[in-house]
């Protein structure tokens, strides 16, 4: 049996630039008349200028910031940059993958692109990995032997690792303004406060789960504290 998750990188940032360029190389060579698959190419490279400045960000701000807070050295830090990716990203590489589907040419394979695609579907199962580490982490760091307490363990438990409190360290981290999500997705109108929370919540819970995967739990032992 394995006793620590592993995720290797697949070279996220990389592969998106590989592609910003052979659209821009496309682009280029569109003909004039051809205002159709001008605009799509022209719609491609807004999004994936839109992923690596948003990667860009996450690579010069939050990782040196969590790394700091933590005491850490993440070994992988695109593993940060998958935490924050949002399901809306998937739509973007499928599209292109449909785009290059008949070019022999195309600098990425198509497994390469479903990969990207995946980044998304990442962020899910780091989330729920840090839900899981951070409730383990939580009932060892506030364990009491007494029986007469344990009513109260529930309690203190609910209070760290609900949405209103991960939210708050999600807005000092930064975390939610550097989330790689598709520019066209549909925005959220006049959103509740509990669905910014849970969203929120989510991206601490993505950072954990890094945390667990790159570290264990001894290490998010260490860092949960921060958070209660």
């Amino acid at each position: 049996m394995q006793d620590k998750l592993k995720w290797n990188a697949i070279g996220l940032v990389k592969k998106t630039r590989t592609l910003k360029k052979y659209v821009e190389i496309e682009r280029n060579d569109v003909p004039v008349d051809h205002t159709k698959k001008y605009a799509t190419l022209s719609g491609f490279l807004v999004e994936l200028n839109h992923i690596l400045e948003q990667m860009e960000k996450i690579k010069k701000i939050i990782i040196p910031k969590l790394e700091d807070l933590f005491r850490l050295t993440f070994p992988t830090p695109e593993l940060v940059m998958f935490a924050l990716a949002r399901p809306s990203i998937r739509n973007i590489f499928e599209d292109l993958s449909t785009h290059f589907k008949d070019d022999a040419n195309r600098p990425l394979r198509e497994e390469e692109l479903i990969e990207l695609a995946s980044s998304g579907d990442a962020a899910v199962v780091l989330a729920l990995i840090g839900d899981a580490a951070l409730d383990l982490a939580i009932v060892q760091i506030l364990w009491d032997s007494s029986l007469s307490t344990t009513g109260e363990l529930t309690t203190k438990r609910k209070n760290v690792a609900s949405n209103k409190n991960l939210a708050i360290y999600c807005e000092e981290w930064g975390l939610y303004s550097c989330r790689l999500n598709r520019l066209k997705a549909n925005p959220i109108e006049d959103p509740k406060i509990e669905t910014l929370e849970h969203i929120k919540g989510t991206l601490v819970e993505s950072i954990l789960g890094v945390v667990y995967i790159e570290f264990g739990l001894k290490e998010l032992l260490r860092i949960v504290p921060l958070i209660q």
